[in-house]
């Protein structure tokens, strides 16, 4: 008899009305146990906004030192309102204390009166921080205690954004105060640099005009006393002329006036005897001349020419001489004249040379004093001149310590942003959330559901065989009489199951798929998945019902149990105690959880074929250990005919 034969007779027991019904019911157990489930808690944290949560603004409006008023309390419910994380009841403390305490609020959440005031201290040298009070009930739902954990993060957040935000309202604000007295400071300090370098300029023309000063004064100094020398001199050359004027000039003049009449009687006698030689010459010459002419033969002689041109060259020069003479003789009454006007002028010469003594003396008396104070200038000049290049020195650190100061506060103001309160609004929401969190996600499953549904799909497939071999036969003892093989005896105690099994899996994928919106990535690799799986654990639950018995039902039981532990559908495995840690890798249910993420979400093939190879390993392994024990049955002892537990 074929294993075929012998599965479909197993199925045919189950004829009449309710009979009939036994396998469709057995089909709808994954159903019941994987799509209920997950339609319950599809999609839980996208319904909270069902969630009745209340809401108590204890706050009173306040005002920080720089004047703004702030009103914390009412913008935060405000975000509350907007946000529709939960469905908020905006009520007083005793309607929120008695709604907690009878189940109608999931929790409460108080704003203090002091919530204003705290955050307003924020540009306060001494901030202080604000809170509020949130109160659960874990008598009510613990799940929903949970979910406050969230709403608690979202509402610290938004809390310190805005602390942080007026942190840096107040900090820019001060920084505004800071720059504009930067911004005064900057400019004092260039009308200082400014003013630095002019007097740096002027010390310096000074410094330099006092050397040439100095130097002028040296000069002046050393003037002064040669002046002084020289007037000296002229001093004693004045007196010296005096006193010859005095005592020798007019009897010079006198004498100087004779000799000039004098002069004039003996230039009129010479001038006279020169006129008579130049006659006489000239006639000489004339009677020479005549009497050659009268005697050529003589006028050829030499020695008649020698004597001709010697009286010649004697007339010449005795027209020369009376020419000088006579020259001399008009000039000499004119220098009796002279002589005479300076003999009568004697006396005027005298007192005007008397005279240069009182003016030279005067001169000699000033130019000495003028050295004398050259002297005390040039002294002078030169303590002027160190206290100039003194001035020029200071001048210059002063110059240069206000060229640094200067470049200080200019670099000071230009750290310091200049923005307006436009601005400062913008920087401060940046600074006030200054981390932004960019998450992204390689496979994302979505809602909670979708991510929950390879875990519920694992429950339902174990829930099915540990179930089916509660209705149906894992072996045919008819056939285990006969002559049938144990390979096929054990086959036919599986196949029932396991096209059960194949059709529950696909009646549940079905129905999570059209109803809930599961929506695998890999809809075909899904199904073939599922119905692997679930003909590999109806072999094990198959083989332990076979084995064991009703026992083997218990130990499917827990090994549903450790599965649900140790399979990593929860929770991560490595925050399991190490005993998990140890079975993960040994449950079937790990492989089906893991291939149904990649099927459904995404992720590595190599995991899929991995999980697909150890679910048919695991499949055909225990088929084998089935067909062994079942060649062990064939031997029928007291155990097997009254056995200890029965059902």
């Amino acid at each position: 008899m074929t294993a075929l034969r012998l599965a479909f007779l197993e199925l045919r027991r189950f004829r009449g009305p309710l009979r009939r019904l036994v396998p469709l019911v057995l089909c709808l157990v994954p159903l019941l146990y994987g799509a209920m489930y997950l339609w319950a808690n599809w999609d839980p944290y996208g319904k909270t906004d069902r969630i009745p949560v209340a809401v108590v603004n204890l706050d009173h409006p306040a005002t920080s030192s720089r004047g703004q008023v702030v009103d914390a309390g009412d913008e935060l419910v405000q975000q509350l309102k907007a946000s529709g994380t939960f469905a908020w009841r905006f009520v007083d403390r005793p309607t929120a204390a008695a709604g907690l305490r009878s189940g109608r609020y999931a929790f409460t959440i108080e704003i203090p009166t002091d919530f204003s005031t705290r955050l307003a201290s924020a540009g306060d040298s001494q901030p202080q921080p604000a809170g509020l009070r949130m109160e659960l009930d874990d008598a009510n739902n613990y799940i929903a205690g949970v979910m406050t954990e969230t709403v608690q993060s979202k509402l610290e957040a938004q809390i310190d954004a805005a602390t942080h935000q007026a942190y840096v309202r107040s900090l820019y604000g001060q920084l505004s105060e800071v720059r504009q007295k930067l911004t005064t400071a900057s400019t004092a300090a260039h009308q200082l640099a400014g003013a630095t370098t002019t007097a740096q300029q002027g010390s310096s023309a000074l410094a330099a005009a006092g050397s040439t000063t100095g130097t002028a004064a040296g000069q002046v100094a050393t003037g002064s006393q040669q002046i002084s020398q020289a007037i000296s001199q002229v001093d004693t050359a004045v007196t010296t002329l005096n006193s010859a004027a005095t005592g020798q000039l007019p009897t010079v003049a006198a004498s100087l006036a004779t000799a000039a009449q004098l002069a004039e009687q003996g230039t009129g006698a010479v001038h006279t005897g020169t006129s008579q030689i130049h006659r006489t010459t000239s006639q000489a010459v004339a009677d020479l001349q005549q009497f050659a002419t009268a005697n050529p033969q003589l006028a050829q002689d030499p020695g008649f020419q020698k004597v001709l041109d010697g009286i010649r060259q004697a007339d010449a020069t005795a027209g020369q001489v009376d020419g000088q003479a006579a020259a001399t003789a008009d000039a000499a009454p004119q220098a009796v004249t002279d002589a005479q006007q300076l003999q009568s002028q004697v006396a005027t010469l005298q007192q005007r040379i008397a005279a240069l003594n009182t003016p030279l003396r005067l001169v000699d008396s000033g130019s000495r004093s003028v050295a004398a104070g050259a002297a005390t200038l040039t002294t002078g000049l030169n303590s002027a001149q160190q206290a100039a290049d003194a001035a020029k020195s200071a001048a210059d650190q002063a110059n240069s310590g206000a060229t640094q100061l200067s470049q200080t506060v200019d670099a000071g103001l230009a750290d310091i942003p200049d923005l307006d309160d436009q601005q400062i609004s913008a920087a401060s929401q940046v600074l006030g959330t200054p981390v932004h969190i960019d998450r992204e996600n390689l496979h994302p499953a979505g809602v909670y559901g979708r991510g929950m549904a390879p875990f519920f799909f694992g429950i339902a497939l174990w829930v099915f065989g540990l179930f089916a071999y509660l209705l149906l036969r894992p072996t045919n003892r008819r056939a285990l009489a006969g002559p049938a093989r144990a390979r096929s005896i054990a086959l036919a105690g599986w196949l029932p199951a396991a096209a059960l099994g194949a059709v529950a899996a696909l009646v549940l994928y079905g129905v999570v798929d059209l109803a809930l919106g599961l929506h695998p990535l890999h809809p075909l690799a899904t199904i073939a998945l599922l119905v692997l799986a679930v003909g590999s654990f109806v072999t094990i639950d198959h083989f332990l019902r076979t084995t064991l018995g009703i026992a083997g039902d218990v130990l499917s039981l827990v090994l549903l149990i450790l599965q649900l532990t140790a399979s990593g559908g929860l929770y991560p495995v490595a925050t399991t105690p190490a005993f998990f840690q140890a079975l993960h890798p040994l449950l079937p249910m790990t492989y089906l959880i893991d291939g149904l993420r990649v099927t459904v979400s995404g992720g590595l093939t190599s995991h899929l074929v991995r999980d697909a190879a150890v679910l048919a390993a695991c499949g055909v392994a225990f088929l084998a250990l089935t067909t062994l024990v079942t060649r062990r049955r064939r031997l029928w002892t007291m155990a097997r005919l009254h056995p200890d537990i029965e059902l």
